[in-house]
């Protein structure tokens, strides 16, 4: 049946009045109709477009929720990279911040900043053609993030096409970064309803936010209270004169447009306004409805943002204050002692769970028997909690003065908690050992976890309760035992059907064809690491030269020293070793020779790293530049070339000024690789 005009002029003023009480609603806070208005409102729309198919529109109210669960997240490309933000731990850092700006820009009047409250969610891009959303997706590595629009299209806040107005005009490309998050009060009962319902509860809201949007179905999605502030502009095409010159203008854009914003965002003139902006929103940080860890301050001359560009995957002209570590009070229920990969003894405090930072924590790492003492802490003892870097939980402080008459002080064991060998520790070292090996079921599990990581072996699907079970039940022993496991040895666990069983054979079956650098990492021996494994790769290039190698030789490598150039030699000379690896050889695991490097650049360089990097860890960028032929030491001579300095570098800058060592920064050593 053909629609009728009146039909379609109804549907429109029904889709306009629609979004429009739902932006006031969602973005504004500002409800204009009671909810049986706008309940009517919506039903009639839905009749509508029942009785006239043809005329349903995409960015319709009535289509935020998809008919059919995705298959699957595409891969989509950002336009322009999506930045991360380089961090301010206090004001000093602050301060910094703005001389590296004015230094840079050869300015001395004071630069003015957008305040902009750092909510703790979950990053995504929107971009909208010709005013009306295209597509949306998560930041994924900054460059390729995954497609989501399904469920962002469930958020009632975000607009499905941009209002027009007179003050800022839409360009024809619109990339539109912001948070996704869920507030506190939702938050508390999206956990209450899934306790009650005995389904897993979910550790803070960022996690539920995240949990949210990664759902293939968006009508899961869109039964969550997902909300979305804008904060930033990516890539923008067709730029009017009517287009913001200033962050707080394109904040003022995206209200105009329908895109809500954070309205507690600020302007500071200079930079003691930024401190005092912090303060205050630190001090009323815990009345707010959402979670938030921090300030970003953004320099709100978008021409100047030009100027200033970026290092690496970091903007110059933006920084993210950080409030402190949050600090927890809670009680030592019990110390009980871990075994590693190598035999490392390890005390475990349980506590009662608290929350810390958003994050329920249970336990926490002591790391060793030197750290008890100085702590003096003890079963029952009454702690202070913090995460170190808002990640790793660790107990700060005792108070001694709470300490209960029972609590006891802890035992150093004498025999080890898995195998009950005994325990030895070693000379200059805080740490107890276990000297059992792979006759002692921890050291077992743990060598066979390491050996299937993602940076080893990379056996996919293959996890911690896995190996824990076959290695309990005996189906398994040791690294070589993985390669003949068969589909009935899988499916006798708990969790495993047919297709689950074949997806785990198919990775170790693929994990056969490796390099000689995984390989040798995969081994677990001390004191080799990642890059440690691919200088042996790179020297020896084949297993069997290494293997018969000699301390002396070992020593003759760049950055091994004689402590790691002992123990690599004890473990190829011990049986326990070459057997093993002669097993991993007959089950056919395919070595691939070292890619030769005919790159001649850094052949002739020294390089010594300092400090800490943004777009590529020490441990990649050590791998790089030893991939590219220059040798890497540890600390800086006579003989050092190039120092590599990254954020905080320390004394290593200071002594390489000294020597005249030609200095590169972070930017500069990423060019140098390319």
């Amino acid at each position: 049946m053909t629609p009728d005009s009146g039909s379609k002029n109804r549907l429109k003023v029904l889709q306009a009045l629609i979004n429009e009480y739902a932006h006031q609603y969602h973005a504004l806070d500002d409800a204009s109709v009671s909810d049986a208005e706008y309940d009517l409102l919506f039903q009639e729309l839905l009749t509508l477009e029942e009785n006239n198919p043809d005329l349903v529109d995409k960015n319709s109210p009535s289509q935020r929720v998809g008919s059919k669960p995705l298959e699957g997240f595409r891969k989509i490309e950002h336009i322009e990279q999506m930045l991360s933000l380089d961090n301010a731990f206090n004001s000093d850092d602050l301060i910094d911040f703005n001389k590296r700006i004015t230094e840079r820009l050869n300015i001395i009047e004071s630069i003015e900043f957008s305040c902009e409250p750092k909510l703790d969610g979950v990053a995504a891009n929107l971009l909208y053609r010709s005013g009306e959303l295209d597509y949306a997706s998560t930041r994924g590595d900054g460059k390729v993030g995954e497609d989501i629009t399904h469920n962002i299209r469930t958020i009632n806040s975000i607009p499905l096409k941009l209002n027009k107005n007179e003050y800022f005009d839409i360009p024809e490309i619109l990339e539109v970064r912001g948070e996704v998050f869920i507030e506190l009060n939702d938050f508390n009962k999206i956990n209450k309803h899934s306790e009650e319902n005995g389904h897993k509860v979910f550790a803070n809201p960022r996690n539920a936010a995240a949990g949210s949007l990664r759902q293939l179905d968006p009508k899961v999605t869109s039964s969550r209270p997902l909300k979305f502030f804008a904060h930033g502009l990516g890539s923008v095409t067709n730029q009017s004169k009517k287009f913001p010159q200033l962050q707080s203008e394109v904040l003022r854009a995206f209200l105009s447009w329908g895109l809500p914003v954070n309205i507690k965002s600020g302007l500071a003139k200079n930079v003691d306004e930024c401190i005092v902006f912090f303060n205050n929103i630190q001090k009323n940080r815990n009345s707010l409805p959402y979670e938030i860890d921090g300030v970003v301050y953004k320099v709100n001359q978008l021409s100047l943002q030009n100027k200033l560009g970026r290092v690496s995957r970091a903007p110059r002209w933006a920084i993210a204050r950080k409030f402190p570590a949050e600090i927890g009070t809670t009680v030592v229920k019990s110390i009980s002692f871990q075994v590693g990969r190598v035999g490392s003894i390890t005390p475990v405090a349980e506590f009662e769970p608290i929350l810390v930072g958003g994050v329920t924590i249970t336990h926490a790492s002591i790391h060793n028997f030197d750290e008890i003492a100085r702590l003096d802490v003890r079963e029952g003892d009454t702690v202070s909690i913090k995460r170190a870097g808002d990640v790793i939980p660790q107990i700060v402080r005792v108070d001694h003065d709470k300490r209960p008459p029972h609590a006891k002080a802890v035992k150093i064991p004498t025999e080890c908690p898995s195998c009950s060998g005994p325990l030895v520790r070693e000379e200059s070292e805080a740490i107890l050992k276990c000297k059992s090996g792979q006759n002692c079921l921890a050291q077992q599990m743990e060598s066979i976890k390491h050996f299937v990581s993602r940076n080893a072996m990379n056996i996919d699907g293959l996890g911690e309760k896995i190996i824990n079970q076959l290695v309990n039940i005996g189906t398994i022993n040791d690294a070589s035992d993985l390669y003949e496991l068969r589909k009935a040895d899988l499916l006798e666990l708990d969790g495993f059907a047919e297709k689950s069983a074949n997806n785990l054979l198919a990775s170790i079956e693929k994990s056969k064809s490796t390099t000689l650098q995984r390989f040798i990492y995969s081994l677990g021996i001390r004191e080799v690491g990642e890059a440690t494994a691919l200088n042996l790769s790179a020297h020896f290039k084949s297993l069997e030269k290494l293997m018969n190698a000699k301390e002396e030789e070992l020593l003759e490598i760049n950055d091994i020293g004689p402590v790691a150039s002992l123990y690599i030699a004890d473990y190829f000379k011990s049986i326990e070793g070459r057997n093993l690896i002669q097993r991993l050889m007959n089950l056919k695991i395919l070595l691939q020779n070292p890619i030769e490097n005919t790159n001649s650049k850094l052949g002739k360089h020294i390089v010594v790293i300092t400090g800490s990097f943004s777009d590529i860890s020490r441990s990649q960028l050590k791998e790089e530049l030893i991939r590219l032929g220059a040798k890497v030491s540890a600390s800086v001579s006579s003989n050092t070339t190039i120092l590599i300095a990254g954020d905080k570098p320390g004394s290593k800058l200071t002594k390489a000024e000294a020597l005249g060592v030609n200095i590169l920064d972070e930017e500069q050593a990423l060019e140098l690789l390319n």
